[in-house]
């Protein structure tokens, strides 16, 4: 947890898309527990309507199993939903092989965009409300 930073754009994002869409987590992250931590350290754990764990289901993006249990716990298609992600193999990849629309906060160059395709590309998660319009 020491380690693990919020984005600086998530909180206000989260709150504004907070009712008006269902928000899930899909993470690859070995203790559940940290996670919940994390996320109530930072007042965000109430925002979510599904907190998937990759510790806790014993598969990680981009297994397609992962993405289907946010979809369940959600009660929504892959085609009405849209993955928000910052790795090219395990989130834009595996979303887009579970069959969802994929938008790609690119942080850092990474190998295979080209290739992935997501629906978008954003810089900063703050751009994400124009994306999600666009989508």
């Amino acid at each position: 947890m020491t380690y693990v930073k919020i984005d600086e754009h998530a909180e206000s994002i989260l709150r504004k898309l907070h009712g008006k869409y269902k928000l899930g987590i899909v993470s690859n992250f070995a203790l559940p527990e940290c996670v919940l931590k994390l996320l109530e350290k930072n007042d965000l754990l109430k925002l979510f309507d599904a907190i998937i764990v990759s510790g806790a289901v014993n598969k990680r993006k981009p297994h397609p199993e992962i993405f289907r249990r946010a979809l369940d716990i959600l009660d929504v298609t892959a085609e009405e939903t849209i993955f928000v992600g910052d790795t090219v193999d395990a989130d834009i990849q595996g979303a887009k092989a579970a069959g969802m629309k994929a938008i790609y906060v690119e942080r850092r160059p990474q190998e295979g965009l080209e290739t992935a395709r997501p629906t978008r590309i954003i810089k900063s998660l703050g751009d994400l409300f124009s994306a999600l319009g666009a989508c």
